[in-house]
Protein backbone atom coordinates (compact mmCIF):
# COMPACT_ATOMS: atom_id res chain seq x y z
CA UNK A 1 0.00 0.00 0.00
CA UNK A 2 1.86 3.52 -0.80
CA UNK A 3 1.56 6.47 1.74
CA UNK A 4 -0.88 8.33 -0.88
CA UNK A 5 -3.14 5.60 -0.24
CA UNK A 6 -3.45 4.55 3.30
CA UNK A 7 -5.36 7.53 4.46
CA UNK A 8 -8.17 6.71 1.98
CA UNK A 9 -9.27 3.69 4.42
CA UNK A 10 -9.43 5.36 7.56
CA UNK A 11 -12.83 6.76 6.60
CA UNK A 12 -15.26 8.27 9.03
CA UNK A 13 -12.15 10.94 10.36
CA UNK A 14 -12.36 14.32 9.80
CA UNK A 15 -11.13 15.40 6.41
CA UNK A 16 -8.16 17.42 4.74
CA UNK A 17 -10.18 19.60 2.13
CA UNK A 18 -8.68 22.69 0.16
CA UNK A 19 -11.22 24.72 -1.52
CA UNK A 20 -9.69 26.24 -4.73
CA UNK A 21 -10.51 29.91 -5.28
CA UNK A 22 -7.48 30.99 -6.92
CA UNK A 23 -9.42 31.97 -9.91
CA UNK A 24 -11.27 34.77 -7.66
CA UNK A 25 -9.73 38.84 -8.26
CA UNK A 26 -13.01 40.55 -6.42
CA UNK A 27 -16.24 39.51 -3.99
CA UNK A 28 -19.72 37.97 -5.16
CA UNK A 29 -22.21 35.33 -5.03
CA UNK A 30 -19.97 32.50 -5.89
CA UNK A 31 -17.08 33.35 -3.62
CA UNK A 32 -19.52 33.74 -0.82
CA UNK A 33 -21.17 30.51 -1.33
CA UNK A 34 -17.23 29.11 -1.53
CA UNK A 35 -16.50 30.76 2.43
CA UNK A 36 -19.62 29.66 3.77
CA UNK A 37 -19.24 26.46 2.80
CA UNK A 38 -15.36 26.48 3.96
CA UNK A 39 -16.20 27.52 7.29
CA UNK A 40 -19.14 24.96 8.08
CA UNK A 41 -16.90 22.59 7.11
CA UNK A 42 -14.44 23.71 9.61
CA UNK A 43 -16.61 24.19 12.35
CA UNK A 44 -17.83 20.52 11.53
CA UNK A 45 -14.03 19.43 12.84
CA UNK A 46 -12.37 19.60 8.86
CA UNK A 47 -9.22 20.70 8.13
CA UNK A 48 -9.93 23.32 5.81
CA UNK A 49 -7.59 25.44 3.41
CA UNK A 50 -8.75 28.07 1.48
CA UNK A 51 -6.41 28.77 -1.75
CA UNK A 52 -6.90 31.91 -3.48
CA UNK A 53 -4.89 35.12 -4.97
CA UNK A 54 -2.79 36.37 -2.39
CA UNK A 55 -3.78 39.89 -1.17
CA UNK A 56 -7.33 40.12 -2.70
CA UNK A 57 -10.72 39.69 -0.60
CA UNK A 58 -11.53 36.18 -0.10
CA UNK A 59 -8.43 36.11 1.34
CA UNK A 60 -8.70 38.67 3.96
CA UNK A 61 -12.70 37.51 4.59
CA UNK A 62 -11.13 33.61 4.63
CA UNK A 63 -9.02 34.98 7.24
CA UNK A 64 -11.41 37.06 9.34
CA UNK A 65 -13.62 33.60 9.06
CA UNK A 66 -10.51 32.27 11.07
CA UNK A 67 -9.72 29.71 7.97
CA UNK A 68 -6.02 28.78 6.77
CA UNK A 69 -5.01 29.87 3.64
CA UNK A 70 -2.15 29.30 1.22
CA UNK A 71 -1.31 32.00 -2.46
CA UNK A 72 -1.31 30.88 -5.86
CA UNK A 73 -2.32 33.16 -8.59
CA UNK A 74 -4.18 31.16 -11.49
CA UNK A 75 -5.51 34.13 -13.86
CA UNK A 76 -6.40 31.86 -16.58
CA UNK A 77 -7.78 28.27 -17.01
CA UNK A 78 -5.00 27.01 -18.41
CA UNK A 79 -2.22 29.73 -16.55
CA UNK A 80 0.47 26.99 -15.25
CA UNK A 81 2.45 29.50 -13.44
CA UNK A 82 2.33 28.10 -10.29
CA UNK A 83 1.35 24.35 -11.49
CA UNK A 84 4.63 23.04 -9.68
CA UNK A 85 3.81 25.17 -6.52
CA UNK A 86 0.45 23.70 -6.53
CA UNK A 87 1.58 20.58 -7.27
CA UNK A 88 4.29 20.61 -4.24
CA UNK A 89 1.55 22.22 -1.75
CA UNK A 90 -1.02 19.61 -2.05
CA UNK A 91 1.95 16.84 -1.84
CA UNK A 92 3.13 18.20 1.28
CA UNK A 93 -0.62 18.86 2.75
CA UNK A 94 -1.96 15.50 1.34
CA UNK A 95 -5.72 15.94 1.40
CA UNK A 96 -8.45 13.89 1.20
CA UNK A 97 -10.49 16.58 -0.94
CA UNK A 98 -9.70 19.54 -3.43
CA UNK A 99 -12.96 21.58 -4.45
CA UNK A 100 -12.70 24.05 -7.87
CA UNK A 101 -15.77 26.25 -8.19
CA UNK A 102 -14.51 28.35 -11.21
CA UNK A 103 -13.57 27.16 -14.80
CA UNK A 104 -10.49 29.45 -13.95
CA UNK A 105 -9.37 26.65 -11.50
CA UNK A 106 -10.43 23.76 -13.28
CA UNK A 107 -6.68 22.66 -14.54
CA UNK A 108 -4.93 24.41 -11.39
CA UNK A 109 -7.23 22.12 -8.98
CA UNK A 110 -8.28 18.95 -11.16
CA UNK A 111 -4.88 18.27 -12.93
CA UNK A 112 -2.86 18.80 -9.79
CA UNK A 113 -5.12 17.30 -7.69
CA UNK A 114 -4.81 14.28 -10.63
CA UNK A 115 -1.69 13.91 -10.36
CA UNK A 116 -1.07 14.14 -6.53
CA UNK A 117 -3.70 11.48 -6.37
CA UNK A 118 -5.89 13.07 -4.49
CA UNK A 119 -8.77 11.01 -3.95
CA UNK A 120 -11.96 12.93 -4.43
CA UNK A 121 -11.49 15.78 -6.65
CA UNK A 122 -14.71 18.01 -7.04
CA UNK A 123 -15.69 20.27 -9.34
CA UNK A 124 -19.13 22.66 -8.43
CA UNK A 125 -20.37 24.76 -11.35
CA UNK A 126 -22.45 27.61 -10.40
CA UNK A 127 -23.00 28.92 -14.14
CA UNK A 128 -25.60 27.97 -17.01
CA UNK A 129 -22.63 27.48 -18.90
CA UNK A 130 -21.50 24.55 -21.42
CA UNK A 131 -18.16 23.23 -21.71
CA UNK A 132 -16.64 24.36 -24.88
CA UNK A 133 -16.72 21.54 -26.54
CA UNK A 134 -17.43 17.33 -25.61
CA UNK A 135 -13.54 16.54 -25.45
CA UNK A 136 -13.15 19.52 -22.62
CA UNK A 137 -16.51 18.10 -20.97
CA UNK A 138 -14.70 14.13 -20.90
CA UNK A 139 -12.10 15.09 -19.85
CA UNK A 140 -13.12 17.10 -17.00
CA UNK A 141 -15.65 15.75 -15.62
CA UNK A 142 -14.45 11.96 -16.11
CA UNK A 143 -10.76 12.47 -15.43
CA UNK A 144 -9.52 15.26 -13.68
CA UNK A 145 -12.56 15.41 -11.39
CA UNK A 146 -14.33 12.48 -9.79
CA UNK A 147 -17.76 14.70 -8.78
CA UNK A 148 -19.14 17.37 -10.53
CA UNK A 149 -21.81 19.53 -8.52
CA UNK A 150 -24.21 21.54 -10.18
CA UNK A 151 -26.32 24.56 -8.39
CA UNK A 152 -29.49 23.81 -9.81
CA UNK A 153 -30.91 20.82 -11.71
CA UNK A 154 -31.37 23.72 -14.63
CA UNK A 155 -27.25 23.86 -14.93
CA UNK A 156 -27.19 19.86 -14.69
CA UNK A 157 -29.19 20.31 -17.84
CA UNK A 158 -27.11 22.91 -19.61
CA UNK A 159 -23.90 20.10 -18.71
CA UNK A 160 -26.23 17.26 -19.96
CA UNK A 161 -26.15 18.59 -23.52
CA UNK A 162 -22.67 19.85 -23.54
CA UNK A 163 -21.84 15.85 -23.25
CA UNK A 164 -21.33 15.42 -19.66
CA UNK A 165 -23.03 11.57 -18.49
CA UNK A 166 -25.96 12.00 -16.68
CA UNK A 167 -24.00 9.66 -13.40
CA UNK A 168 -21.25 12.13 -13.02
CA UNK A 169 -23.47 15.33 -12.85
CA UNK A 170 -25.46 15.47 -9.09
CA UNK A 171 -27.41 18.73 -8.40
CA UNK A 172 -26.56 20.54 -4.97
CA UNK A 173 -28.34 23.68 -4.49
CA UNK A 174 -26.58 26.45 -3.10
CA UNK A 175 -27.71 27.03 0.36
CA UNK A 176 -28.59 30.26 2.45
CA UNK A 177 -27.81 30.24 6.02
CA UNK A 178 -30.92 30.78 7.49
CA UNK A 179 -31.11 31.55 10.99
CA UNK A 180 -28.10 34.12 10.71
CA UNK A 181 -29.89 36.19 7.69
CA UNK A 182 -33.65 35.94 9.92
CA UNK A 183 -31.53 37.78 12.40
CA UNK A 184 -32.65 40.90 11.95
CA UNK A 185 -30.69 44.42 13.46
CA UNK A 186 -32.91 47.18 12.62
CA UNK A 187 -37.05 47.01 12.76
CA UNK A 188 -39.17 46.79 9.60
CA UNK A 189 -40.70 50.15 10.78
CA UNK A 190 -37.57 52.17 10.90
CA UNK A 191 -36.41 50.84 7.72
CA UNK A 192 -39.54 51.75 6.12
CA UNK A 193 -39.49 55.08 7.76
CA UNK A 194 -35.61 55.58 5.98
CA UNK A 195 -37.19 54.97 2.60
CA UNK A 196 -40.21 57.19 3.53
CA UNK A 197 -42.76 54.13 3.21
CA UNK A 198 -45.99 54.59 4.81
CA UNK A 199 -48.09 51.39 5.91
CA UNK A 200 -50.29 51.75 3.49
CA UNK A 201 -48.26 51.42 0.57
CA UNK A 202 -46.63 48.13 -0.57
CA UNK A 203 -43.07 48.37 -1.32
CA UNK A 204 -41.88 45.83 -4.33
CA UNK A 205 -37.88 45.06 -3.92
CA UNK A 206 -35.54 43.97 -6.93
CA UNK A 207 -32.30 43.05 -5.39
CA UNK A 208 -28.98 42.71 -7.17
CA UNK A 209 -26.87 43.76 -9.81
CA UNK A 210 -28.68 46.50 -12.16
CA UNK A 211 -27.96 44.66 -15.39
CA UNK A 212 -30.48 44.30 -18.60
CA UNK A 213 -30.91 40.08 -18.02
CA UNK A 214 -32.19 41.14 -14.58
CA UNK A 215 -35.52 42.64 -15.87
CA UNK A 216 -35.38 45.90 -13.91
CA UNK A 217 -37.09 47.29 -17.26
CA UNK A 218 -40.16 44.92 -17.48
CA UNK A 219 -40.80 45.50 -13.33
CA UNK A 220 -40.78 49.02 -14.11
CA UNK A 221 -42.89 48.91 -16.90
CA UNK A 222 -44.94 47.12 -14.72
CA UNK A 223 -44.99 49.81 -12.25
CA UNK A 224 -45.81 51.59 -14.91
CA UNK A 225 -48.99 49.97 -16.23
CA UNK A 226 -50.66 50.84 -12.58
CA UNK A 227 -49.97 54.27 -12.95
CA UNK A 228 -53.40 55.48 -11.03
CA UNK A 229 -51.97 52.82 -8.17
CA UNK A 230 -49.97 54.98 -6.15
CA UNK A 231 -49.20 52.97 -2.88
CA UNK A 232 -47.37 50.97 -5.21
CA UNK A 233 -43.28 51.37 -4.40
CA UNK A 234 -40.58 49.73 -6.19
CA UNK A 235 -37.32 49.75 -3.77
CA UNK A 236 -34.13 49.18 -6.23
CA UNK A 237 -31.00 47.56 -3.78
CA UNK A 238 -28.11 47.46 -5.85
CA UNK A 239 -25.73 49.02 -8.48
CA UNK A 240 -24.63 47.94 -12.10
CA UNK A 241 -23.87 48.56 -15.11
CA UNK A 242 -26.82 49.50 -16.39
CA UNK A 243 -28.26 51.74 -13.22
CA UNK A 244 -28.45 54.72 -15.37
CA UNK A 245 -30.38 53.33 -18.11
CA UNK A 246 -32.54 52.37 -15.76
CA UNK A 247 -32.84 55.71 -13.51
CA UNK A 248 -33.16 57.00 -16.93
CA UNK A 249 -36.39 54.99 -18.12
CA UNK A 250 -38.08 56.23 -14.24
CA UNK A 251 -37.78 59.35 -14.66
CA UNK A 252 -38.81 59.53 -18.58
CA UNK A 253 -42.06 57.90 -17.38
CA UNK A 254 -42.25 60.07 -14.38
CA UNK A 255 -42.20 57.49 -11.58
CA UNK A 256 -39.09 59.06 -9.58
CA UNK A 257 -42.01 59.69 -6.92
CA UNK A 258 -42.35 55.72 -6.96
CA UNK A 259 -39.07 54.13 -7.29
CA UNK A 260 -36.33 54.33 -4.71
CA UNK A 261 -32.82 53.49 -5.67
CA UNK A 262 -30.68 52.41 -2.69
CA UNK A 263 -27.69 51.60 -3.94
CA UNK A 264 -25.65 48.85 -2.02
CA UNK A 265 -26.57 47.51 1.36
CA UNK A 266 -24.58 45.12 3.69
CA UNK A 267 -27.66 44.95 5.64
CA UNK A 268 -29.72 43.25 2.96
CA UNK A 269 -31.92 41.04 5.27
CA UNK A 270 -33.07 44.44 7.45
CA UNK A 271 -33.96 46.09 3.94
CA UNK A 272 -36.10 42.66 2.77
CA UNK A 273 -37.71 42.44 6.44
CA UNK A 274 -39.24 45.63 5.11
CA UNK A 275 -40.71 44.46 1.59
CA UNK A 276 -44.00 43.60 1.05
CA UNK A 277 -42.75 41.45 -2.34
CA UNK A 278 -39.91 40.69 -3.73
CA UNK A 279 -39.26 40.35 -7.51
CA UNK A 280 -36.76 38.25 -9.70
CA UNK A 281 -37.84 39.40 -13.06
CA UNK A 282 -34.61 37.94 -14.53
CA UNK A 283 -34.92 37.19 -18.45
CA UNK A 284 -31.19 34.85 -18.35
CA UNK A 285 -31.34 31.28 -16.58
CA UNK A 286 -30.88 32.51 -13.12
CA UNK A 287 -28.53 29.12 -12.32
CA UNK A 288 -30.17 29.82 -8.42
CA UNK A 289 -31.11 33.09 -7.30
CA UNK A 290 -29.76 33.50 -3.28
CA UNK A 291 -32.08 36.43 -3.05
CA UNK A 292 -35.35 33.91 -3.97
CA UNK A 293 -34.13 31.70 -0.86
CA UNK A 294 -33.65 35.24 1.26
CA UNK A 295 -36.34 36.46 0.55
CA UNK A 296 -38.20 32.85 1.34
CA UNK A 297 -36.16 33.10 4.64
CA UNK A 298 -37.96 36.49 5.64
CA UNK A 299 -41.37 34.83 4.52
CA UNK A 300 -41.55 37.30 1.68
CA UNK A 301 -43.93 35.71 -1.62
CA UNK A 302 -41.39 36.09 -4.60
CA UNK A 303 -42.81 36.69 -8.18
CA UNK A 304 -39.73 34.93 -10.23
CA UNK A 305 -39.64 34.07 -13.63
CA UNK A 306 -39.83 30.62 -15.50
CA UNK A 307 -36.39 30.58 -16.21
CA UNK A 308 -33.10 28.77 -15.12
CA UNK A 309 -33.43 27.25 -11.56
CA UNK A 310 -36.16 30.10 -10.24
CA UNK A 311 -38.78 27.16 -10.66
CA UNK A 312 -37.17 24.68 -8.83
CA UNK A 313 -37.53 27.01 -5.46
CA UNK A 314 -40.47 28.93 -6.28
CA UNK A 315 -43.10 26.59 -5.89
CA UNK A 316 -46.18 28.50 -8.37
CA UNK A 317 -49.24 29.74 -6.27
CA UNK A 318 -47.68 28.10 -2.91
CA UNK A 319 -44.52 30.21 -1.83
CA UNK A 320 -45.10 32.86 -4.79
CA UNK A 321 -45.43 33.38 -8.66
CA UNK A 322 -43.71 32.27 -11.85
CA UNK A 323 -44.39 34.79 -14.78
CA UNK A 324 -42.83 34.21 -18.21
CA UNK A 325 -39.57 36.83 -18.49
CA UNK A 326 -40.32 39.97 -20.39
CA UNK A 327 -43.65 39.70 -19.74
CA UNK A 328 -44.67 43.10 -18.29
CA UNK A 329 -48.68 42.30 -17.97
CA UNK A 330 -47.85 39.18 -16.59
CA UNK A 331 -45.60 40.57 -13.75
CA UNK A 332 -48.16 43.65 -13.39
CA UNK A 333 -50.83 41.04 -12.91
CA UNK A 334 -49.22 38.49 -9.97
CA UNK A 335 -48.13 42.21 -8.56
CA UNK A 336 -51.29 43.35 -8.10
CA UNK A 337 -52.69 40.38 -6.67
CA UNK A 338 -50.51 40.10 -3.98
CA UNK A 339 -50.96 43.65 -3.44
CA UNK A 340 -54.60 43.49 -2.94
CA UNK A 341 -54.62 40.56 -1.11
CA UNK A 342 -52.21 40.61 2.51
CA UNK A 343 -53.38 37.18 3.65
CA UNK A 344 -52.13 35.72 0.48
CA UNK A 345 -49.09 37.19 0.97
CA UNK A 346 -48.66 36.15 4.60
CA UNK A 347 -49.99 32.57 3.29
CA UNK A 348 -47.31 32.23 0.62
CA UNK A 349 -44.46 33.80 2.79
CA UNK A 350 -44.96 31.48 5.72
CA UNK A 351 -45.02 28.25 2.88
CA UNK A 352 -41.83 30.05 1.34
CA UNK A 353 -39.95 30.10 4.72
CA UNK A 354 -40.59 26.37 5.50
CA UNK A 355 -39.76 25.43 1.98
CA UNK A 356 -36.33 27.19 2.21
CA UNK A 357 -35.41 25.41 5.72
CA UNK A 358 -36.18 22.15 4.19
CA UNK A 359 -34.68 22.41 1.09
CA UNK A 360 -32.16 25.24 0.19
CA UNK A 361 -30.75 26.61 3.52
CA UNK A 362 -26.94 26.47 4.25
CA UNK A 363 -26.86 23.04 6.88
CA UNK A 364 -29.11 20.96 4.18
CA UNK A 365 -26.63 22.05 1.33
CA UNK A 366 -23.08 21.14 3.78
CA UNK A 367 -24.99 18.42 4.45
CA UNK A 368 -25.25 17.10 1.02
CA UNK A 369 -21.88 18.42 0.34
CA UNK A 370 -19.84 16.68 3.09
CA UNK A 371 -22.47 13.64 2.37
CA UNK A 372 -20.77 13.90 -1.30
CA UNK A 373 -16.92 13.80 -0.01
CA UNK A 374 -17.49 10.77 2.35
CA UNK A 375 -19.04 8.24 -0.17
CA UNK A 376 -16.20 9.60 -2.58
CA UNK A 377 -13.88 8.96 0.02
CA UNK A 378 -15.60 5.26 0.53
CA UNK A 379 -15.34 4.41 -3.28
CA UNK A 380 -11.97 5.68 -3.37
CA UNK A 381 -10.91 3.23 -0.58
CA UNK A 382 -12.78 0.68 -1.61
CA UNK A 383 -10.90 0.73 -5.45
CA UNK A 384 -7.56 0.95 -3.02
CA UNK A 385 -7.84 -1.74 -0.84
CA UNK A 386 -9.08 -4.14 -3.99
CA UNK A 387 -5.96 -2.79 -6.27
CA UNK A 388 -3.63 -4.00 -3.27
CA UNK A 389 -5.47 -7.65 -3.02
CA UNK A 390 -4.97 -7.83 -6.47
CA UNK A 391 -1.38 -7.05 -5.99
CA UNK A 392 -0.82 -9.44 -3.66
CA UNK A 393 -2.78 -12.32 -5.14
Amino acid sequence: MSSRESPMLRVGRPLTIVQFATGFPSWGGTELHLLNLSDQLQRRGHDVTVACRPGKWVESRARELGLKTVGFNVMRQFDVQDFSEIRSFLRAKRPDVVHAHWSTDIVAAGLTGLCERVPVRVLSRHMPYPFKNRVGAALYTQLFFTNTVTVSDSVRKVLLRSGVPDKRVEVIHHGTDVEVFQNISVSRESVRAELGLADSETAIGIIGRIALEKGHKYLIDALNSQIGNDSLKIVVVGNGPDEEKIRGQVAGLGLNDRVRFLGFRDDINNVINALDIVAVPSTWDEPCSAVIQQAMALRKPVIGTTTGGSPEMIFNDVTGFLVPPADSKALANAIIRLAENPALRQELGEAGAARVENLFSLRVMVDKIEALYNRQLHRAAGTGAMKNALASS
